[in-house]
């Protein structure tokens, strides 16, 4: 079991020392799918089931929510351990409730640009802004919400033969309701599949 485990680790870091970043002023473009769990920050209801009995009043919480996200990424390398990439997303954001009348569906087209750290060939490490445009909701009356959110992306990345798995965070900054008594904000957490194509 010892052998074995030693002959991993060793392929592990033979991969990695031959994997190489693309070379300093190359551009390459990366298609991306892949699923988002999103909800509201602060996104709670008070409820009350009966004024006249003690104690059956409630609050209840927004919680994740899956969705999913669709693009392009466009990254320039720009030193032999920094890339910046620019990307143009479709994503399927909102939040799930546990008071299912307060479910939300909202969707937008986000513009992520991230600077991407690369501490090994296969692994960056990615920190960035976002702007979203709302392009799509559950509301009637979409006039309610805020068109446009900023958010701080987060996150890192695993590279093997041109394939790129990502794990990021959205920190929204932006309110998701115009005028409401709470501080609801986008908090997302996205996975994604790409493949590079280097040009």
């Amino acid at each position: 079991m010892k052998k074995l485990a030693v002959c991993f680790l060793l392929g592990l870091f033979a991969l990695t020392v031959r994997a190489q970043i693309p070379a300093p002023g190359s551009f390459s473009l990366i298609p991306k799918v892949g699923v988002v769990f999103s909800k509201f920050s602060d996104h709670q209801i008070y409820h009350v089931y009966d004024t006249f009995l003690p104690g059956s009043d409630r609050e209840y919480k927004a919680e994740f929510g899956p969705g999913f996200s669709i693009g392009l990424e466009a990254e320039y390398i720009a030193h032999p351990n920094i890339g910046v990439s620019l990307g143009l997303m479709y994503a399927h954001e909102g939040t799930d409730h546990e008071l299912k009348e307060a479910e939300v569906g909202l969707d937008y087209l986000n513009v992520p640009l991230m600077a991407n750290f690369y501490i090994t060939p296969q692994f960056a490490f990615r920190l960035g802004a976002q702007v979203g445009f709302m392009v799509d909701s559950d509301y009637d009356d979409s006039s309610i919400c805020n068109k446009v959110d900023f958010s701080i992306p987060v996150g890192i990345q695993y590279e093997y033969q041109n394939f790129m798995l990502g794990l990021r965070y959205n920190w929204g900054l932006t309110k998701v309701y115009k005028e409401s008594h709470f501080n609801e904000k986008n908090q997302v957490i996205q996975i994604d599949l790409g493949y590079r194509i280097n040009l």
